[in-house]
């Protein structure tokens, strides 16, 4: 290794690498190195070799087998001597990318002399948003790490769920008038109308308004109560002694329940960090079809109806279809992590080491539920024509409003953590830890509903839910 021969590594023990002259086509050779990791990395697996890097700065994903050595700190004009602990190389890689990950292969990866930077992603980037800055994730590959520095910069944002600005639900249909007195011994009333919220073959969120009571002879018919909903809102029909009645207005619907904030852990994989989601917010319900009016009471002779098979009173308006219920707003995403190191089930074993982290995004905020649906109006009673002896028939009542949709759940705050690990604790000599903060959870409807707070911790066991 470097750091033993003061007088350099003998050429033929690996491949070289130099990211300012280098070139993927060389030999891999001290006189002749290549570019980039990835590609010395094709090799040595091949040629069982180990990997020697000038210390300079190489921004590249790498994806390394078992068994692979990895050393940096090398002075390349200077026969690759070891530049001590005064210099090292950087791995980095894009925002949201993890520079330095494990899998297949078999035996331990040794790493030394390595600055590991996961960069922080921006806020402003919300095409990344919940991404995490993970700097090192292994499947299962033992790790030793030797005079190195490994360093997650900040998480993003979890996205905000998405909300409903400007649309509210769609509105109920107004309901028919009833037909006109003196046309029919009975006169029908304002047929029903029915909203289906968009979903005809689903009656569970349908509104319908009552029908409009028929006109009769002797008396008028009540109209018809509108659905769904428990109130009694027909209007009455006229009788002998007593007048018709509107249909009373539709019940509002009920407000959709919000949705529950994110809590718990989230899981981690080699490809990174997926948090656990929060609620939606359930749809509000429909509000109830306003009440048919009550019909009219007919009859024949002076200033009424001319003949007897034409002498119904005039039929009741139906009642407004209610207003849709909105929908549930979106819960927000969870916070990206910062994590400088993965070891899942994997062995890892760090010397001289400095483990640095940076602060967990912020989980999201819940999204608003679309606003309920306002209820049709209802529809107006029979006219009299010229039978100025007898009494109009009732109007409809107004459908209810649709109820709001629950609002979203806040997402869950991205975690801080130098070290996490599924069955193996890390064996740290001579090791510091720069412990980062973690995200504040999203909001959601109230307080109740908010997304937790990420975990920040120096260790953190995954399966059972402890940190140090």
């Amino acid at each position: 290794m470097p750091s033993k021969n003061i007088e350099g590594v003998d050429p033929a023990c690996g491949v070289w690498v130099d990211a300012r002259t280098g070139d993927d086509g060389n030999a891999g050779i001290p006189s002749a190195p290549l570019k980039t990791i990835a590609k010395a990395l094709e090799l040595a697996w091949h040629q069982g070799k180990r990997v020697y890097l000038c210390a300079e700065e190489f921004e590249e994903s790498l994806l390394v087998p078992g068994g692979i050595e990895i050393y940096g700190g090398l002075h390349c004009n200077d026969n690759w001597r070891w530049n001590g602990e005064a210099e090292k190389t950087t791995i980095t890689a894009p925002e949201g990318e993890t520079p330095l990950s494990f899998h297949g292969g078999n035996g331990v990866v040794i790493l030394e002399d390595l600055h590991v930077i996961a960069r922080s992603i921006q806020p402003s980037h919300t095409e990344l948003a919940g991404r995490s800055s993970i700097a090192m994730n292994t499947s299962g590959i033992p790790l030793y790490i030797r005079r190195s520095t490994i360093e997650a910069g900040d998480g993003a944002p979890g996205a905000s769920g998405d909300a409903f600005e400007n649309d509210a639900a769609e509105s109920g249909k107004p309901g028919n008038f009833g037909n006109a007195a003196c046309t029919s011994a009975t006169v029908l009333g304002g047929t029903p109308v029915s909203n289906t919220c968009g979903t005809p073959d689903d009656r569970a969120d349908d509104s319908r308004g009552g029908t409009g009571g028929t006109g009769g002879i002797a008396s008028g018919d009540d109209g018809t109560n509108g659905v769904p909903g428990e109130s009694m809102n027909g209007g009455r029909g006229e009788g002998a002694s007593s007048r018709c009645t509107a249909g009373e207005d539709g019940e509002d619907g009920a407000n959709g329940v919000a949705g529950a904030g994110a809590t718990g852990f989230g899981w981690l994989f080699l490809e990174g960090y997926t948090g656990p989601l929060a609620g939606d917010g359930a749809p509000g319900k429909p509000g109830q079809g306003g009440g048919g009016g009550g019909g009219g009471k007919g009859g024949m002779g002076a200033l009424m109806c001319p003949f007897a098979n034409s002498a119904g009173g005039a039929g009741g308006g139906s009642g407004g279809a209610g207003g849709c219920g909105g929908l549930g707003g979106i819960g927000g995403g969870a916070g990206g992590a910062s994590i400088a190191v993965f070891a899942g089930s994997a062995s890892t074993y760090f010397d001289d080491v400095v483990l640095k982290t940076g602060r967990g995004g912020d989980g999201g905020d819940g999204g608003r539920g679309q606003e309920g649906g306002e209820g049709g109006p209802g529809g107006s009673g029979g006219i009299l024509g010229k039978a100025s002896g007898l009494n109009s028939a009732c109007a409809g009542g107004h459908g209810g409003r649709g109820g709001n949709g629950g609002h979203g759940g806040g997402g869950l705050g991205g975690h801080s953590i130098a070290v996490a690990f599924a069955v193996r604790g890390p064996d740290l000599k001579n090791t510091t830890i720069e412990l980062g903060e973690a995200g504040v959870g999203g909001r959601g409807g109230r307080t109740a509903y908010d997304g937790g707070d990420g975990v920040t911790a120096e260790i953190y066991d995954i399966e059972q839910g402890i940190g140090q």
